[in-house]
């Protein structure tokens, strides 16, 4: 009997390996509720709207089915992922339905080209869904609000403006009209006078001709107060008729006007001379050098303000700035400054505040915005994309440091609310070198080997044995820098986990493009933005023009650099994307949106390292990558690993 025994061991040992492995069950999904997706989308919950109104769609019959699955859509679209946009739109049958359906669907693919550069795409839809029959005034409303998008997008302000004066006939409510007579003021405001006259001279619509007559007296007479009302009494006498609401010319007359107003005057408050200085220059940097490319003569002047070390004194900085005529103040830069200012100071002009604090800006002011590189929005979108990518069951290992725990839980707060299930969580010590020990743990290998050992010792003799990782895990969130992150993937993929999927965030990319030292971040998946992935097109145009001579391109400061860029560029742009939910700015930081209490929200590219390269995950924006690989060739690499790349031209 005793051949019998010992043959009947390895049976047993593999019984007892495989079984005391934990299967964990997903919690089940909540019951379909319209109620749910709808206050989710109140609330600028966009994606978690887009999920369950499309599991709304797939318990529901046509013509609900179609009207679930178009809402969908419209939620991703504001939520930032074309990708599921574009694929949902294309599924969507609404040839037996009535023409609402299909002016529906045909917004949105315009809304969708528009996002990915295809504007004239955009208006071809728009023109086929206007002349629809029986439309309601909301979707004519819509149809022009797009189209003045797409007009704008074109470099065709009037064109715009055209768009938004016809849909004020569509339009109900004195605040929604005072609404869209803001953002088409501020077009025409952000117009050099050269361009208004010559609009002015071909203007054949009197509405038109008044309102960029209306723009050109605010021009000419900026800072004139007594001039600039003896023009506007003038011009009320000129046009009695004219649609121009009081909320416009209050705008006009005030002395901090608000976003839709003219700027004259920028205040830049940055720590220039403290231990920040390296990351206040590189903002100041990118923001200085797209007020140099800016070559409209009626610019807005700009002065900087050094808010020092210490940043409680940036309150009285602040006010300083204002007194001395800031109309639109940027910054400060730094969380304690920031929030020195929110709770000492009064906000009297515009202000956009360069980065993000634990107080709420809406409830300072309604002309108060912040804008910053929060890792925690990082690690937030690792989750959304994971999700999206279909992950459901997730691990996460990061820094035991308060960085890490900040990265973790804002990640886990948000995963579990989009529906997702974290199996394990592992920190790890940044001081070591080898992190073997925490990615055992993560991967339940440990406890692999603990049984192997305890067989082994009931069996009395040593056992062919393989650890293997758990297998409940869709995919693993790493928190870490580009130098952890070459050390611990290896580690994944030796403890036999080289299949599970691995996100992190831009903090994982040193931005240089070193596909030698990166070839060990080879499957690492992450966000960051266009400025460090993109090499065409409008970013390439960029830095040939503004950023030739900087000496930290493709550096972690090339980031900060970026944030000074968009930190001007979407100046014009506060009001409409403020006034309309799920609105969006093409940054060089990413797609910009604002929440609803001021932030300013990113959607990241993503990419995937190969052979030490960052290649784009989100190809069908038709990017190149920043980076190439050069030479490469198998024959004379035994190593398999890519030249150095270099930067685009």
């Amino acid at each position: 009997m005793k051949p019998i025994r010992w043959l009947a061991i390895p049976i047993i040992c593999a019984a007892f390996l495989a079984g005391c492995e934990t299967a964990r069950v997903a919690p089940a999904a909540a019951p379909v509720s319209v109620d749910v997706a709808e206050k989710a989308e109140r609330n600028g919950e966009f994606l978690i709207a887009a999920r369950e109104y499309a599991r709304l769609a797939d318990v529901s019959l046509p013509a609900q089915r179609q009207d679930f699955q178009l809402r969908a859509t419209d939620n991703f679209l504001k939520a930032g992922q074309l990708r599921e946009a574009r694929g949902l739109i294309d599924l969507i049958n609404v040839a037996a339905l009535d023409s609402s359906f299909t002016a529906r669907k045909r917004i949105l693919q315009a809304r969708i080209y528009i996002t990915e550069g295809g504007f004239e795409k955009g208006i071809r839809q728009l023109d086929e869904a206007a002349p629809l029959r029986n439309l309601s005034p909301a979707l004519l409303s819509e149809i022009n609000s797009v189209r003045a998008q797409a007009e704008l997008a074109l470099d065709n302000p009037v064109g715009a403006a055209r768009n938004l004066i016809s849909r004020e006939q569509y339009i109900a409510g004195k605040e929604a009209v005072a609404e869209n007579q803001k953002q088409l003021w501020k077009i025409l405001v952000s117009m050099p006078r050269a361009r208004l006259k010559t609009e002015f001279n071909i203007a054949r619509d009197p509405v038109l001709a008044g309102w960029i007559e209306l723009a050109l007296i605010t021009a000419e007479n900026a800072g004139q107060t007594l001039p600039l009302q003896a023009a506007l009494d003038q011009w009320k006498i000129t046009h009695p008729n004219h649609p121009a609401n009081e909320t416009v010319f209050g705008t006009l007359m005030s002395p901090t006007p608000g976003i839709s107003g003219r700027i004259e005057r920028i205040a830049l408050l940055l720590p220039l001379s403290s231990g920040y200085a390296a990351a206040a220059q590189a903002v100041r940097d990118g923001f200085m050098a797209m007020d140099a490319a800016n070559t409209n003569p009626d610019k807005p002047k700009i002065r900087i303000y050094d808010t020092g070390p210490d940043p409680l004194r940036a309150p009285d900085i602040y006010a300083q700035a204002v007194d001395e005529g800031a109309q639109f103040v940027v910054g400060p830069l730094g969380r304690e400054a920031a929030e020195a200012i929110l709770k000492q100071a009064s906000i009297k002009v515009p202000t956009l505040m360069l980065n993000h604090t634990d107080i709420d800006p809406g409830t300072a002011s309604k002309y108060l915005f912040e804008f910053g590189l929060p890792p925690e929005q990082e690690a937030q979108q690792v989750a959304e994309r994971a999700w999206l990518d279909g992950h459901r069951q997730a691990a996460v290992l990061y820094p035991k440091t308060p960085w890490g725990e900040r990265m973790m839980n804002a990640w886990s707060a948000h995963w579990q609310r989009l529906g997702g299930t974290v199996v394990a969580s592992q920190s790890y010590n940044e001081q070591d070198v080898d992190y073997s020990d925490a990615i055992k743990r993560l991967l339940n290998v440990v406890q692999s080997e603990a049984r192997r050992a305890q067989i082994e010792k009931i069996a009395g003799q040593k056992l062919q044995f393989e650890s293997r990782a758990r297998q409940d895990i869709d995919y693993i969130f790493l928190v870490a820098d580009a130098k952890r992150g070459r050390l611990i993937k290896p580690q994944i993929n030796f403890y036999h986990a080289a299949r599970v999927p691995v996100y992190s965030t831009s903090h994982i990319f040193t931005g240089a493009g070193d596909a030698v030292q990166d070839v060990d971040l080879d499957g690492v998946i992450f966000g960051d933005m266009p400025w460090m992935l993109v090499g065409d097109g409008r970013i390439q145009e960029l830095r040939q023009k503004i950023q030739q001579n900087w000496p930290f391109a493709h550096s972690d400061l090339d980031r900060l650099y970026a944030l000074g860029m968009d930190s001007y560029a979407i100046l014009p742009h506060l009001g409409r994307i403020n006034a309309e939910p799920g609105a969006r700015f093409g940054g060089v930081t990413s797609g910009l949106s604002l929440d609803h209490s001021g932030r300013l929200q990113r959607q990241l590219l993503w990419a995937r390292f190969h052979r030490g390269v960052p290649q784009l995950v989100d190809t069908f924006l038709k990017y190149k990558g920043q980076f190439d690989i050069q030479s490469y060739d198998e024959t004379k690499n035994d190593a398999g690993l890519a030249a150095k790349p270099q930067p685009r031209p």
